[in-house]
């Protein structure tokens, strides 16, 4: 099976070392007509980003219905649109400085 891809999410994180916090920022493209959601600045650490957007595209009804919904635990199922749909967002993820962490989120 090939796969198609959808959306490209385009993930900036940052450590703020003096504290040891990370924090992350994700902007996803709807490629079928070039829509975009911004997900600003928040805490979060390793791959948290992926939960962060997944979140907002249910929550702007990109994801099927059955995604959208809450799981028998309160756990969103958007976290099982990507394995169930044949891996459709084309993630990209930098290191960076803040200020650069910080414009990938705003509009």
């Amino acid at each position: 099976m090939v796969r198609k891809i959808k959306y490209v999410a385009t993930a900036r994180r940052w450590l703020d070392r003096i504290n040891g916090n990370t924090y992350h920022s994700v902007k996803i493209i709807r490629l079928r007509d070039n829509k975009t959601i911004h997900c600003p600045f928040q805490y979060g650490y390793g791959d948290c980003y992926r939960q962060t957007a997944l979140e907002a595209m249910a929550d702007k009804k990109w994801l099927p219905k059955k995604y959208r919904l809450k799981g028998i635990n309160g756990v969103s199922e958007s976290y099982m649109y990507e394995r169930e749909n044949n891996y459709p967002i084309l993630w990209e993820v930098a290191d960076g400085l803040k200020k650069d962490c910080i414009a990938n989120g705003t509009e």
